[in-house]
């Protein structure tokens, strides 16, 4: 408890006759006064307990205080409020685009494009780098994949592999030390493969060459083909070819009595390269030349696009060329044509007569002999009658039979007659003389 009674109250203790038993020891606080004074209240009449007092006890005394360090004095924080940057003018989109446009425009060109392919460069450097590096992370990758070659044991010095967890382990196999050289190459190859990954070097594996095929074929067909200088009978079009080299390679075809044909074909690794061959039929060149130049060519009566001198491919056989210049008589030439013959026909052509000067010759003209010495007579009949003449294309006012008289030349007659065959003749009539021309109509 935390007080006692200050003052303790005389305790009364009963005490037996000595020839009574033992003593019992009573408390003291429960005790009553001594024996020998007067006969106080027993415990059990006490009505009430006298009271209690409380005893003060004082505290320990504080522990000395510990001095503490001084705090260096904190300087009190003043709150200035922050200074606005003074506000830029704003300036007009469009004005900085068009200092940005006449920037770039002092920029010279050159620089500009040395800036350009150096940036292309750099980017072309970079993704180089970036594959290399990828490419070497797969070959370490697929390089860790691989396994260890299994370890032989021999008798000279043997050797124990371990198992896999959970994996009974394989019996040592004993071979004769001969057999042993096989083993020491399998170990020997990965402990390279693992020395070359560990020490960066790669070896790159072989590319694997895939061959590719060829087909060639031809118009017409059955012509003979020749690849790469070599070439055999049954090489003929349409022809196949398989296992050929990756690259260009030379293919001609010929054939009897056509051009033949050579061209460059690439073949591609694992594919198929068709070459078609359109063959040309030779041909004979006819070289045509007149005097005077510039003479239309007609070859079979079909005109060619072209003028004396010139030179005209035509297929082999018989052909008719004609050469027709206004004012001259038309040269003809009938030729058999071969394959590859140059055939020349430089005919000199022969100028036509005067046909504004023909005149029609009347009875009495014939009877006296009246005309121009120097003039040349023609004297057309036919059968039968009444045929309608030309001369030089120059259409005359009365039909066969007829005499005109011509200047000295030569003269190209046409004679015609409704139901007959016309008739075409060139003549050349001589100063003085008479020129007869009798043709019997054929009827159509």
């Amino acid at each position: 408890m935390s007080s006692s009674v200050g003052e303790e109250p005389p305790v009364e203790t009963l005490e037996p006759a000595e020839s009574e038993g033992p003593r019992i020891a009573v408390d003291p606080m429960m005790a009553e006064g001594p024996a020998a004074g007067p006969a106080g209240t027993s415990f059990s009449e006490i009505s009430e307990m006298p009271p209690l007092k409380e005893v003060y006890i004082a505290p320990p005394p504080p522990p000395p205080p510990v001095e503490a360090p001084m705090a260096p004095p904190v300087a009190p924080t003043v709150y200035r409020a922050a200074k606005k940057a003074p506000e830029k003018p704003k300036v007009q989109p469009r004005e900085v685009a068009g200092k940005a446009i006449k920037e770039i425009k002092t920029v010279p060109p050159q620089l500009m494009a040395y800036a350009i392919g150096g940036a292309l460069a750099l980017i072309l450097i970079i993704g180089i780098g970036v594959t290399l590096y990828v490419h070497s992370q797969n070959d370490d990758d697929s390089g860790s994949t691989q396994t260890a070659a299994p370890v032989v044991q021999t008798h000279d010095s043997p050797v124990t592999q371990s198992a896999p967890p959970q994996q009974a382990a394989p019996a040592p196999v004993a071979t004769q030390p001969a057999e042993t050289q096989p083993a020491e190459t399998a170990e020997t190859a990965p402990a390279e493969a693992t020395r070359g990954r560990r020490g960066g070097r790669h070896k790159a594996a072989a590319p694997v060459v895939t061959t590719g095929d060829l087909s060639v074929d031809s118009t017409p067909q059955g012509a003979q083909v020749t690849v790469d200088g070599q070439t055999d009978a049954s090489w003929v079009t349409p022809f196949a070819m398989t296992n050929l080299q990756p690259g260009q390679h030379s293919v001609s075809v010929s054939k009897a009595g056509y051009t033949a044909e050579s061209r460059s074909v690439n073949i591609a690794s694992g594919a198929k390269a068709n070459s078609i061959f359109h063959l040309a039929q030779p041909m004979a060149t006819l070289i045509v030349k007149s005097n005077p130049a510039g003479a239309n060519i007609y070859v079979d009566g079909r005109e060619v696009n072209a003028r004396t001198p010139a030179q005209v491919s035509v297929n082999k056989g018989s052909h008719v060329v004609l050469v027709r210049m206004s004012g001259y008589l038309d040269e003809t030439m009938n030729a058999q044509f071969a394959l590859g013959q140059i055939f020349n026909f430089s005919p000199t052509l022969r100028p036509l007569g005067n046909a504004d000067s023909i005149k029609t010759v009347g009875k009495m003209g014939k009877l006296f002999g009246k005309g121009d010495k120097n003039a040349a007579i023609v004297s057309i009949h036919t059968s039968p009658k009444g045929a309608q003449i030309a001369i030089n294309q120059h259409m005359l006012d009365k039909n066969s039979p007829v005499d005109v008289m011509v200047d000295p030349g030569n003269y190209e007659i046409d004679i015609t007659m409704s139901g007959y065959a016309p008739i075409h003749r060139v003549i050349n009539a001589d100063r003085g003389n008479k020129t007869v021309v009798d043709e019997v109509l054929t009827p159509q």
